[in-house]
């Protein structure tokens, strides 16, 4: 087989990355500080078993400083490892659209306001996108693109229980 998109014959994030930005783009992992309806109380307690306490964000910047400092703080740390000029601001701790709009309009329009930050990718649940979080998402595509992370973890609702997931299946179709 032929071996193409940087020597593989698939085309990676990586190569995609590179051949849409001119250089490898890296991720900031950063701390919105919010919480999730399995943490909280609204939909369990505690939270997945597959989940950390620090809500699988434990590669995140500290969740006390601005989005602004932790973006700098993540480029500063990175930058001593690698020659690194363009980012993905990663929202990864916790549900990422579990507050209200005007914090998360606040929180992701601080970090795609950086300019070496190219796009904005939020993790977050089927459960926690209302139509006002996704019009929001919408509008800030527009500006850089947004990429959105559903973590799935399983289609065998047996499984979803047994890891305390706190939504069913049928929370995907729901849109």
């Amino acid at each position: 087989m032929q071996k193409i998109w940087g020597e593989k014959p698939y085309r990676s994030l990586d190569w995609q990355l590179k051949n849409q930005f001119g250089e490898k783009v890296y991720k900031l992992a950063l701390n919105g500080g919010m919480s999730c309806p399995n943490r909280d109380g609204k939909v369990g307690r505690g939270g997945c078993i597959f989940c950390s306490e620090g809500g699988s964000g434990d590669f995140a910047a500290d969740g006390h400083l601005s989005v602004t400092e932790q973006i700098a703080f993540q480029k500063e740390s990175l930058r001593k490892k690698k020659p690194a000029k363009k980012y993905i601001a990663y929202f990864q701790a916790y549900t990422n659209t579990y507050a209200p709009v005007e914090y998360l309009r606040k929180i992701f329009t601080e970090a795609i306001a950086d300019p070496e930050v190219v796009i904005l990718s939020v993790a977050t649940r089927p459960d926690c996108l209302p139509e006002e979080v996704l019009d929001l998402l919408a509008e800030l595509n527009e500006q850089k693109p947004v990429w959105i992370e559903l973590g799935l973890q399983t289609m065998h609702e047996e499984t979803a229980q047994m890891i305390h997931r706190g939504y069913d299946l049928p929370a995907l179709n729901r849109r």
